[in-house]
């Protein structure tokens, strides 16, 4: 009877020390899971540090050399400073720039190593769990990137729309650990036998969650350059879904994930709110006065304009006459009163510019968000290059006008003017700027005109009564703004005249928006008549020249022709093609014992 008795006590003492193990293990376990995403969090901090720190100490140098270039013990450590950035700025395949990639290599080795550090390997579901963490805290990280009012803004430069490629592929890794995840959670139950598990609530909230991330991506990889409305519609409904159904997903505040979640949904409720904020503040007594151009173009002038608006920043327009549930981001050209010129591509700026033709000079009701974009001082340059490709004028256009404004009659900066455009009228989009830039002894101008291939010069007089069915080519949905560049290659007049070709020229498909059939049923819609249907700008005498611009010969001459004190901007906006021969351009001609360079690029498309 005793030895029964001893038997049981020690049997209940194993048991209760078993418990102990197995709780022992599992508070281990989630200690470990929670640092994995803590030290996530502080990988991510360090890299916005180092950007954080590295924008202080340029604007400290630019301040301390602003007048006499760098002197003294500054030469080697600038010299240094630039032979790195030259090849930062490099293409590689893939990403936009060297610089790009190496903080990509910075998140995936974090991602990487948290992802298989300190993992109870007894079991697949260990792995499983810390798998969900990983996920779990790169939802708050692309969020965190996606914020419209970041606070990288102005602690280092970078806008959101300059880390949206960042944003794009932590979210491709947020989808990929995900899916990993589930996958490893479902063999491990399978292997326990345990599969009836997946029917609980909360494992059920999971699946949704992942689903909703399945669709995140096929609509990116499918929808986002084809029909961005539809693929930013649903990735809103999709986001908010997978925020709810994470939290639900592990309901137990113990384990903490609902806290990420709920900090994940606050930030971005917080950033729409902002938003909501503005947009309804500059509603009252606002309104927009749209008027057609040729070539698919609208003038937008706003009533009033938003706090802090610049030329070549840009703002997100909310007209509810033409799109009620939709706001679209557009560059603003000037201010006072505030100025946008839009492409008519489809989705919005086709119903904006069709309202257009239909009453010319319509007043609507509108409002603003915004500005967003962050900007240099150009007037801190000597030598300012300015490129434009079609209807990316909008934004050097915007640039030149005010920085002439703040130069006055000083002959401290020069402006060099390139715009390359497919046809010559769409120059009657900027008559009235062309005019200020002409007259202006600081401006050289240089307008391209690539649907002719004579190389002679010639002066183009826009009729006040010129009129051009409308066109609908790539859009300028948003401005991403890159520092990169591509190694020098011995092809760049190749690269940038197929770029030109492909880019600027509107399609050709029968079924195209851009297409003569579309543009003639528009009109036939409209019932109106092409001479009475688009108006235009004063007549103004601009210099053309046939055929595309040697701009790698531009930007060197302008680069070699300065003085090793003086400090040289390059800034453009248009395709892919002329951005890649323009950053190409600019790190060929970065050196050490040379002018300071600094390149700022606006490029179609998200």
């Amino acid at each position: 009877m005793a030895n029964s008795t001893g038997t049981a006590t020690a049997s209940a003492a194993a048991a209760k020390a078993s418990k102990a193990k197995q709780a022992l293990a599992k508070a281990m376990r989630q200690r470990n899971n929670e640092n994995s995403v803590k030290f996530l969090a502080v990988g991510a901090i360090g890299i916005m540090v180092i950007f954080m720190l590295s924008h202080l100490l340029h604007a400290v140098y630019k301040r301390a050399t602003r007048k006499s270039g760098p002197k003294g013990a500054l030469k080697f450590p600038v010299a240094i400073s630039r032979n790195i950035r030259s090849v930062l700025l490099r293409k590689v395949p893939g990403l936009p720039s060297v610089g790009h990639t190496l903080v990509v290599l910075g998140y995936a080795a974090t991602t990487i190593t948290i992802a298989f550090v300190n993992i109870d390997w007894t079991t697949l579901n260990g792995w499983a769990k810390r798998l969900g963490w990983v996920a779990c805290g790169n939802i708050t990280l692309i969020t965190f990137l996606a914020l419209k009012n970041t606070p990288l803004a102005f602690l280092t430069a970078y806008s959101y729309e300059r880390l949206n490629v960042l944003h794009r592929i932590a979210g491709y890794a947020t989808v990929f650990w995900s899916i990993l995840h589930a996958v490893i959670y479902i063999v491990a139950e399978s292997k326990g036998h345990d599969l009836l598990t997946l029917i609980e609530e909360k494992q059920i909230m999971g699946l949704i969650a992942g689903f909703a991330m399945l669709i995140i991506l096929s609509t990116a990889l499918l929808l986002r350059k084809l029909r961005y409305e539809v693929f930013y519609v649903v990735h809103i409904i999709m986001f908010m879904l997978i925020v709810i159904t994470v939290g639900m997903h592990r309901p137990n505040p113990k384990t903490k994930t609902l806290y990420t979640m709920v900090f994940t949904g606050s930030i971005w409720v917080a950033d729409r709110l902002i938003r909501f904020a503005k947009i309804s503040f500059f509603t009252f007594g606002n309104s927009a006065t749209i008027t057609p151009l040729s070539h698919g173009g609208t003038r937008i002038v706003m009533k009033k304009s938003p706090f802090g608006a610049r030329p070549g920043a840009h703002c997100f327009l909310w007209i509810p006459g033409v799109r009620a549930a939709e706001t679209h981001p557009f560059t603003i050209t000037s201010v006072n009163p505030l100025e946008l010129v839009v492409k008519a591509h489809d989705g919005f700026t086709r119903d904006l510019h069709k309202v257009a033709l239909e009453s010319p000079g319509r007043v609507l009701r509108a409002s603003v968000d915004g500005p967003y974009g962050t900007l240099p001082n150009f007037t801190t340059f000597n030598k300012v290059v300015l490129i434009a490709g079609g209807s990316g004028a909008s934004y050097t256009f915007g640039v030149a006008i005010d920085l002439i404004r703040k130069i006055g009659q000083s002959k401290g900066t020069s402006i060099e003017f390139i715009w390359v455009v497919k046809n010559k009228e769409m120059i009657t989009w900027f008559s009235s700027e062309l005019q200020t830039l002409s007259s202006s002894p600081s401006v050289t101008l240089h307008i391209h005109n690539t649907s002719s291939t004579s190389p002679a010069s010639s002066t183009y007089t826009p009729s006040p009564k010129s009129t051009s069915t409308p066109t609908f080519p790539a859009p300028p949905n948003a401005v991403l703004s890159p520092i990169s560049t591509l190694s020098p290659t011995t092809n760049n007049s190749s690269t940038l005249n197929d770029a030109l070709e492909k880019e600027l020229s509107p399609p050709t498909s029968p079924l195209s928006p851009a297409s003569p059939t579309f543009n003639s049923s528009l009109e036939k819609e409209l019932g109106l008549q092409r001479s009475s249907s688009v108006m235009s700008s004063d007549t103004v005498n601009i210099p053309m020249k046939s055929g595309r611009p040697d701009l790698p010969a531009m930007i060197s001459g302008v680069i070699e022709g300065a003085r090793v004190e003086e400090r040289v901007a390059v800034a453009a906006c248009g395709p892919e093609g002329m951005m890649t021969v323009v950053r190409r351009s600019v790190a060929a001609n970065m050196r050490g014992d040379g002018a300071g360079v600094e390149l700022f690029l606006e490029q179609f498309g998200w």
